[in-house]
């Protein structure tokens, strides 16, 4: 083959890949982009040992979401932000939110429910401030906001819109929900390998992540109106930071979301208390917008500056007072 026959055949390659994945359709690319985050999940966690080093499986979280960004960067760069969220759009409010939501869920699913338990209802629970990986918290913090990038891009931005091309937005949700729920369940088979594997807790990481998963799925779809993902960004690498890193009870020896109750009781107030706050969470998600409440905050905001600039003629108490003209008339 020469020279001029080489290039030319290259040149017919690229048009070719650049068409295939620009005419993909996005449950096509979900689905070869979730094959490889499994696959490369799978290599860290059970062939290299990632989770059991400082590391982590960082790379099983970098490397698909950059394939996954390049990608469609290279091929679809529109859709960079309407389908994988990445956007500055409503920045400092979903910034906001994305740090209110993501300690409120921290404190109300894990720090209140162990504090009652151990209050009222074992007394020899300790309930002992933890604080882990002290010396590299800026690492953790980085892991985990990369794992909050992988896991939001191909769950509820490519995922689930891909899943929308096929059902109803509500049914696209729930899907991907379902396949986050048992992306998740890989850490009760990890600990399986020291042999503590519990198909209670597999069953109890499933639901939990299904319902995080619906109520991120809401935000996006609902909420946010599929504008962005800064939010759900945001609130998931805080919820995994703070549950990973800042633990308030016993410290667990193995890495990965605490899904081990030892107490039923426990059990019962940490469900009581997720049915309840994703409960709530889910339905204001669902049945407000952004732009809401953006609205309000401006009124409130001009109302409060109409209060301090314009501020209302104090309330006289007495007789009535004579106009000055008239004072004036009287005493000349």
């Amino acid at each position: 083959m020469t020279e001029v026959e080489t290039v030319v055949s290259s040149t017919a390659s690229a048009k070719s890949t650049k068409q295939f994945w620009s005419r993909a359709g996005l449950l096509q690319i979900a689905g070869a982009m979730l094959a490889i985050a499994i696959a490369w999940r799978v290599v860290d966690i059970f062939v290299l040992r990632l989770g059991e080093t400082w590391v982590n499986i960082l790379p099983s979280k970098v490397f698909p979401f950059l394939i996954m960004t390049v990608l469609f960067w290279k091929y679809r760069r529109g859709d960079v932000g309407a389908v994988l969220g990445l956007n500055g759009r409503q920045f400092r409010m979903q910034l906001a939110l994305g740090f209110l939501v993501g300690c409120s869920m921290y404190l109300l699913l894990d720090v209140v429910p162990t504090v009652i338990y151990g209050t009222f209802f074992d007394a020899s629970y300790p309930l002992n401030l933890n604080i882990l990986f002290i010396d590299i918290l800026w690492y953790q913090f980085l892991f985990f906001f990369a794992n909050a990038l992988l896991e939001e891009t191909l769950f509820r931005g490519l995922i689930q819109n891909g899943l929308r091309s096929m059902f109803t937005p509500n049914r696209a949700i729930l899907l991907s929900a379902t396949v986050f729920g048992l992306w998740h369940v890989a850490w009760p088979i990890v600990k399986g390998l020291y042999g503590e594997f519990s198909p209670s807790e597999a069953a109890a990481m499933l639901l939990f992540a299904g319902v995080v998963g619906v109520f991120f799925g809401a935000y996006y779809e609902k909420f946010s109106s599929r504008a962005t993902l800064t939010g759900p960004i945001i609130a998931h690498t805080l919820i995994n930071f703070l549950n990973e890193c800042i633990k308030v009870g016993p410290d667990p020896s193995v890495q990965g979301p605490d899904i081990t109750f030892k107490s039923p009781v426990l059990l019962v107030i940490t469900f009581l208390f997720l049915v309840v706050t994703l409960g709530v969470f889910t339905k204001l998600a669902w049945s407000h917008r952004i732009e809401d409440l953006e609205a309000t905050l401006v009124h409130l905001r001009e109302k409060a500056t109409d209060v301090i600039h314009y501020p209302k003629a104090p309330l006289h108490i007495g007789p009535p007072r004579e106009p000055e003209c008239c004072r004036d008339s009287i005493n000349g």
